[in-house]
Formats: structure tokens, C-alpha cells, sequence
């Protein structure tokens, strides 16, 4: 790895975790692309690189939001959630076509746009088949790109404030990451790509300093403007995985 990838990486993850510590998820959505970007990056080393900084991240939310969980509204979304990660990560050794992301980014950016004009007002009890496919596949991208959104319109719309959403969030992330390190190391993925481990030191101290400065910007935002910025991410997280899917093409 030269001096100048690692700076452009230090730079890409500690931007990412900066909107991490704003909203509590939306990180994979800007370093996936970017770093994608570079010829010597691809899934294969970004996904297993990122992984344990964000076991360390997400536990350490959760800890901090622990009070505002409610785990019944979880339990369902992690286990479906978990269980779309095997054959994510089975995809990802495969190779997947780019299409997939292609369409996956665009369904993305659908359910933000859905976010975006829903009637706040009117409250309803989410469709419980329509949740358990949404969470799957939410699991399969996860395993795939290591970015795991889906399941963020369920919880976007029960969430009561911004601790429980953030805690609930990394929460399901967190449970999502420790199975999915069980199961990269069961099939190898950790031992695919040489620069697994220089990147992984280089995130995890870049992740820490986002992470600092987005939780201090926090606190001078208000809670509507959270919401907004929410679904904001939500849909750059669409175009993200447009966007990565047609540079991997490219």
C-alpha cells in the first residue's frame, strides 16, 4: 500500500463515520463508493477491512443508547436481518453481477423518496411479510457490500426519538457484524485480499476521529433536522450504490 492510498483512505473513512455520528448509520454509503474509486480496492478487501471498526463503533452506540432500545421491535429485523447475510456473503465470493447493485441503488433511492413525502401523521402497523423480505435482503446486502439499509424504513417509522433510533440502528448492526465475521472467517473471506489488514489499521483511528466530530455536531442539531438528514442519507445511500456499481462495471 503507498503513502498516498493511505491518506486518501484515512481521509474517505473519517468523512464517512463524521455522518456515522450524526444519524447512526450511512458510513458504508460514502466510503464503499469512493474508495471503489481507487483499481486496487474492491469489495473483497473493503467489506472484511471495515468490519471489525464497525463491531467497535456500533457497540459502543448501542452502549451509550441502551436505554432507549426496545427489543422486541428488534429481535424479528436482526434475525431475518442475520440470516441474509449467508447468502450475501456467498454472493460476494462468487462475484455478483453489477446489475444487481444497479437495481438494488434504485430501489434504495425509491423507499428514500417514500420517506421523504410519507404523511408523518398517519402511523401504521408495519406489513410483517413485506418487514421479513425487506430485512433478508437488507442481510444479503450487507454480506455482499457490507452496506445494511433496508430494514431502516421500518425502524425510521417506529423509532420514537434519536436515541432510540440511533441505538436501535447500530443494534441490528452490530448483531449483523458479529455474525458476519463468524461467517467471513467459515469461508475465508478475511484471507482473500493482503490489503485486509493495512487498511483495518488505517480505519480504525480515522473511524474513531469521524465518529468524534460528528457526535459533537450533534448536539447542536435539532430533531427535525436529524429526521430530514436521515432520509437524506438514506437516498445518497441509493445513488452510493449506483454509483460504486457502474465504477466496478467501468
Amino acid at each position: 500500500m503507498t503513502v498516498s492510498l493511505g491518506i486518501y483512505i484515512f481521509v474517505v473513512i473519517t468523512i464517512s463515520f463524521i455522518v456515522k455520528g450524526l444519524v447512526g448509520f450511512g458510513d458504508p454509503l460514502l466510503f464503499n463508493p469512493l474508495l471503489s474509486m481507487q483499481t486496487s480496492l474492491s469489495s473483497k478487501s473493503i467489506a472484511p477491512a471495515m468490519l471489525p471498526v464497525s463491531i467497535l463503533l456500533n457497540g459502543t452506540i448501542v452502549y451509550k443508547n441502551r436505554k432507549s432500545i426496545v427489543p422486541k421491535t428488534i429481535a424479528p429485523i436482526a434475525f431475518w436481518d442475520m440470516l441474509g447475510v449467508i447468502p450475501g456473503t456467498l454472493l460476494l465470493k462468487l462475484g455478483a453481477p453489477w446489475i444487481i447493485k444497479v437495481f438494488l441503488g434504485l430501489l434504495i433511492i425509491g423507499l428514500g423518496v417514500e420517506m421523504m413525502t410519507r404523511d408523518s401523521s398517519k402511523s401504521g402497523k408495519p406489513n410483517m411479510i413485506l418487514q421479513t423480505i425487506m430485512c433478508f435482503g437488507s442481510g444479503i446486502t450487507a454480506g455482499l457490500f457490507g452496506i445494511n439499509l433496508l430494514f431502516l424504513i421500518y425502524l425510521e417509522r417506529t423509532a420514537k426519538d434519536r436515541g432510540e433510533f440511533r441505538g436501535s440502528v447500530c443494534l441490528v448492526f452490530l448483531l449483523e457484524n458479529v455474525f458476519r465475521a463468524f461467517v467471513y472467517t467459515f469461508t475465508g473471506v478475511f484471507k482473500g485480499d493482503s490489503l485486509i489488514l493495512p487498511m483495518a489499521l488505517i480505519a480504525a483511528p480515522s473511524a474513531l476521529l469521524g465518529m468524534f466530530i460528528g457526535l459533537q455536531i450533534d448536539k447542536h442539531i435539532d430533531e427535525t433536522r436529524i429526521k430530514k438528514l436521515i432520509v437524506y442519507v438514506f437516498i445518497l445511500g441509493g445513488v452510493s450504490t449506483v454509483v460504486k456499481a457502474l465504477i466496478t462495471h467501468s
